[in-house]
């Protein structure tokens, strides 16, 4: 019996095809993985089984068919949670009935949260705590059908291992899944085929599971040596409303040089993320910039030091203003943070940074709600680039990326390190990425730097970077041997 049948499902955006005749069955109990390049329409298929549509999408033809209650989880559930309202009261509503507190409690430790947590609010959550509780949300009503968007982008290591664990235990259970991924070699195991959507088509092709699409990140050559020192932090010290999140974290990074920052969820990277951008006011420690000191709050700052440091946020669809155009979003640091009025250089340096990142330049008038997750991720990186900075701050760039755009990225940022000189803080939960592309790590364990060393050190060529990282970040004992190498 089909829980899903979908016949010849076309949708438009504007003039352009985004799907063109897709057909799709989901037997009972079974478990599909939908991978394809950002932009290819992965999101927009998984809307259309909710019945649900992007604004200026529209449906040409074809049929939908779905049987029994579907659970959902998207692409960004930060943007998705209430934030005006407690982690038990969100259940309690996606439960849909009144519930005890046993119950909420229940839906934490089946995606590997305490029940502590049930009191926060969003924000008070970190990244991979928050897809989490998402997970729970869609798991509020014991749905026949999950569909998942990319559902351990935004988790490190340990909790992904979490989530992947608990999902097993739902396809034991009989629910059917709709996977949307674009890292098959990680749900390979959990999944029964693989269809890939390319070009507004769908395919399965023989090798789906086995071939190019599961390609690894190979290193990017030899590292290139660190220059002179562009910033560095010493004894940051930060927290929330009283509760420390970072305890003397110190690091530095030199110039054309790439310091990747892994830790578990929580340990405290965006935070360091935002202080280091003057977002976030350490209560101790300082930041400087080729050793002059950098004011806490970058609203202090001057112009020229407010271009030398940016960042990419974790989370695009909340970075990115809503009702601003693609255009907007770019021009906007031009004009304020280098002094380009001229509309037409302006345009052309536009269609430069899109071009940079794998876009085209027929992005520019588009809306956020219009793109992609790898999409608006990469507007957001063209974004930080349009202050010609210094030194550039990535919270999970690739997080919401397909491999093959993930490598794109990353080869960008080599070529902005060795041609301009760029550093790069890469504050990531993937050790691949860690491992292909930068020249040292840092590791935070508790909001508390225990490790630094040179990658290829770290992460000899040929070894499993998974399994060294994630052994790190397991054996306390191990990080406090390589205390020594910070």
């Amino acid at each position: 019996m089909s829980v899903v049948r979908i016949s010849d499902l076309r949708l438009l955006a504007g003039d352009t095809a985004i799907l063109d005749g897709v057909d799709l069955t989901i037997g009972e109990g079974e478990a599909v993985a939908l991978a394809g390049p950002s932009g290819a329409g992965k999101t927009s298929l998984a809307l259309a089984v909710l019945g649900h549509q992007r604004p200026g999408v529209r449906r040409t033809g074809g049929t939908v068919e779905v049987s029994g209650p579907v659970g959902y989880l998207g692409q960004d559930p930060g943007s998705l949670l209430n934030p005006y309202a407690r982690v038990a009261s969100t259940l309690r509503t996606a439960a849909g009935r009144r519930v005890p507190r046993e119950f909420v409690d229940a839906l934490l430790d089946r995606v590997a949260l305490p029940a502590s947590l049930a009191r926060r609010y969003p924000h008070q959550l970190s990244g991979g705590q928050q897809q989490r509780v998402a997970l729970a949300v869609a798991l509020a009503r014991a749905p026949r059908l999950l569909v998942l968007d990319e559902p351990t982008t935004a988790l490190d290591l340990l909790a992904k291992a979490e989530v992947l664990a608990e999902i097993r235990r739902l396809r034991e259970e009989g629910v059917s899944l709709l996977w949307i991924t674009h890292d098959l070699a990680a749900v390979r195991d959990l999944v029964d085929r693989a269809v890939v959507l390319d070009g507004g088509r769908l395919s399965a092709p023989a090798d789906a599971m086995n071939g190019p699409f599961l390609a690894k990140f190979a290193r990017n050559g030899p590292f290139m040596a660190r220059g002179s020192e562009v910033l560095r932090a010493e004894k940051l010290t930060a927290g929330y409303r009283g509760a420390p999140v970072l305890t003397e974290v110190g690091l530095s990074v030199g110039r054309g040089e790439c310091l990747a920052v892994l830790g578990v969820s929580g340990a405290g990277k965006s935070t360091l993320a935002r202080c280091l951008a003057g977002l976030h006011r350490p209560d101790a420690g300082t930041v400087t910039r080729q050793g002059d000191p950098l004011k806490p709050d970058v609203r202090d700052r001057d112009t020229k030091e407010r271009a030398a440091v940016a960042l990419v946020a974790q989370n695009p669809a909340e970075a990115l203003h809503p009702r601003q155009t693609v255009r907007t979003a770019l021009t906007r640091p031009m004009r304020l943070l280098r002094g380009i009025k001229s509309r037409e250089e302006q345009d052309e340096k536009v269609a430069e940074l899109l071009e940079a990142v794998g876009l085209d330049s027929t992005m520019a008038p588009r809306l956020p709600g219009e793109l992609s997750g790898g999409q608006r991720q990469r507007v957001a990186l063209a974004r930080a680039l349009a202050a010609d900075p210094e030194v550039l701050i990535c919270d999970e760039v690739t997080s919401a990326l397909d491999a093959a755009t993930q490598a794109e990225v990353l080869a960008l940022l080599n070529e902005l390190r060795a041609r301009r000189g760029l550093a790069v803080v890469l504050i990531t939960h993937d050790a691949g990425v860690a491992a292909s592309a930068s020249d040292r790590v840092t590791v935070l364990h508790a909001g508390r730097t225990v490790l630094t060393a040179p990658t290829a050190e770290l992460v000899p060529e040929g070894s499993d970077p998974d399994r060294v990282i994630a052994g790190l970040l397991t054996d306390p004992s191990r990080t406090e041997q390589g205390a020594s190498l910070v």
